[in-house]
């Protein structure tokens, strides 16, 4: 992660360095985006040896945000996002079968970003959001002999945060693209424990007197494109 981070502030400071001229910061901009996601402990695990985890490995997003910027400078925005996140297990072995077990989050977040060179072609920026998230997912058993069985999950609402840091580069006045890394916990709040009737399953993240609390975290690895409006027309020169 840190690597990552470092990464980006290299490539943003390069890039900077090699502008030949720069855009006044629109006051809005569209992002669309997907890539890959990295599950974080308790999603991620081992079974079974980590008993408190959800057992997934990898998964994929696609999303979209609207940005919205105040002031002269325009370089403290307002936020808003959506995303359909998943992941997946892949094949695991238990005695005398294998499972193979998908989580589904859609996230909506509100909050706030700042960009550090508004009118620079190269643009860097953090945020931050309150997401709300929306689980569901199943599980499917396959006897080594016999008919595979599938377990849906109990559709779950939690409350949680989000943090995005990444690069957006114009390529003209009205188009450009942008890189970034967000991490997301997602269940910050509404943590819960309820039961459920097979072939139903509930997501269980409350702590209770057999089973610890379950902190659901992953990370969003996004490239996309984005979309300039209400740019004024004139260009600076440096």
């Amino acid at each position: 992660m840190k690597k990552l981070v470092a990464l980006f502030i290299i490539l943003a400071a390069f890039l900077s360095f090699n502008n030949v001229s720069t855009f006044s910061q629109p006051q809005i901009k569209v992002h669309v985006t997907g890539g890959y996601n990295l599950p974080l402990p308790d999603l991620k695990g081992t079974y079974p040896t980590d008993t408190n985890s959800l057992f997934q490995k990898s998964g994929f997003n696609a999303g979209a945000d609207v940005k919205y910027y105040l002031g002269k400078k325009r370089n403290v925005g307002i936020t808003l996002s959506g995303a359909y996140n998943s992941f997946s297990s892949g094949d695991v072995s238990v005695t005398g079968a294998t499972m193979k077990g998908k989580v589904n989050i859609f996230t909506v977040g509100l909050g706030v970003e700042y960009s550090f060179m508004p009118k620079g072609k190269t643009n860097p920026f953090l945020g931050a959001e309150f997401t709300g998230n929306f689980f569901s997912g199943k599980t499917t058993l396959t006897p080594t002999s016999g008919t595979a069985t599938e377990y849906t999950m109990k559709s779950a609402s939690r409350f949680g945060a989000q943090l995005n840091g990444g690069l957006e580069f114009a390529f003209n006045k009205n188009i450009g693209g942008v890189v970034g890394v967000k991490y997301n916990l997602a269940n910050l709040i509404g943590k819960d424990s309820t039961t459920a009737t097979l072939p139903e399953y509930a997501l269980n993240d409350k702590e209770t007197t057999v089973s610890k609390s379950k902190s659901l975290s992953y990370l969003q690895i996004y490239a996309g494109v984005a979309f300039f409006f209400n740019q004024p027309k004139k260009m600076v020169k440096k």
